[in-house]
């Protein structure tokens, strides 16, 4: 009896040490887990699923940390060409995700939390892409000078951006590698690693650049005359050639005219109809007297 109940205590603390030490690392949306051990962390990692920590969380325990895809969308502010000085709006839009490889079977992901985690990391790149994008359009060495300029350099932007990223590591900074991380990246399939902040960088793109305030609508109506300009010109086209065509006809130039303005709506020709209800008692009567009274007039 002694020994069985022994063995049962046994048991009971047993599972209660396996239940106390189970904990769920969540695959929706899918985490890894960096290991700790009295609150130091291990460098090594679990993935998603049910796993065991003993004595959590006083000797063993772990840092959840989700391993999706994280968009960054970035508006820099006060951008301004060098030679107008004309604040322009530059749209950033960056995809990145914790890097949860491993050197030397320890986790990148202690780079991740040292960095700051997604918080930090999004502020970092913050801070480094919008000082890259104020120094490139302020430098009067190279273009963009005005903000006609910026607004075609979308490219060019970018790869400036790429290059603050890597912190203008000689190794990668030659022409072509930037050319090609470049391409990689404005596609979505880049995969750029960033040891110093622990992630993976697989997209950047320049979405927009464009002046702001009343200077964008001075230029957004300055486009818009443009267009109508342009459709005024080919509109003038096709009535020149249909012209031509209803001269050929034998129309004046004055019918042609009148008729293409009737067919383009500048022009409504109306044909009024006018009707009377009259008794055919009347209508006899006029019958009767019409012929003496067409030719008395025809007489005079």
């Amino acid at each position: 009896m002694i020994l069985l109940g022994l063995t049962l205590i046994f048991l009971g603390l047993a599972g209660a040490l396996i239940l106390q030490g189970l904990r769920k690392i969540p695959a929706n949306p899918p985490h890894k887990a960096v290991c700790t051990l009295i609150g130091e962390r291990t460098g090594r990692v679990k993935n998603e699923g049910w796993r065991f920590f003993f004595i959590y969380p006083l000797l063993n325990g772990y840092i959840p940390i989700n391993v999706t895809k994280i968009n960054q969308d970035l508006k820099p502010e006060d951008v301004r060409t060098a030679e107008d000085m004309a604040e322009i709006e530059v749209g950033i839009s960056l995809t990145w995700k914790p890097d949860d490889g491993a050197d030397n079977g320890k986790t990148r992901l202690i780079k991740y939390l040292n960095s700051g985690a997604e918080s930090g990391v999004k502020n970092i790149l913050s801070d480094v892409v919008n000082e890259a994008v104020r120094e490139f359009a302020a430098d009067p060495e190279r273009k963009p000078n005005t903000w006609e300029d910026a607004i075609k350099m979308r490219k060019e932007f970018l790869a400036e951006i790429v290059l603050a990223i890597l912190g203008h590591d000689p190794e990668m900074a030659s022409e072509e590698e930037i050319e090609k991380i470049v391409a990689e990246l404005r596609r979505g399939n880049g995969a750029l690693r960033l040891e110093t902040l622990g992630i993976i960088l697989s997209r950047v793109n320049v979405t927009k650049i464009q002046p702001m305030g009343k200077l964008r609508e001075a230029a957004q109506l300055e486009a818009t005359e443009k267009r109508e300009r342009k459709a005024e010109i080919i509109e003038l086209h096709h009535v020149a050639a249909r012209m031509e065509e209803l001269k050929k006809l034998g129309l004046s130039n004055e019918q042609a005219l009148e008729i293409i303005q009737t067919e383009r709506g500048k022009v409504q020709k109306t044909i009024s109809e006018s009707k009377w209800n009259v008794s055919q008692e009347t209508r006899q009567m006029i019958e009767k007297i019409g012929p003496d009274l067409v030719a008395k007039i025809v007489r005079r």
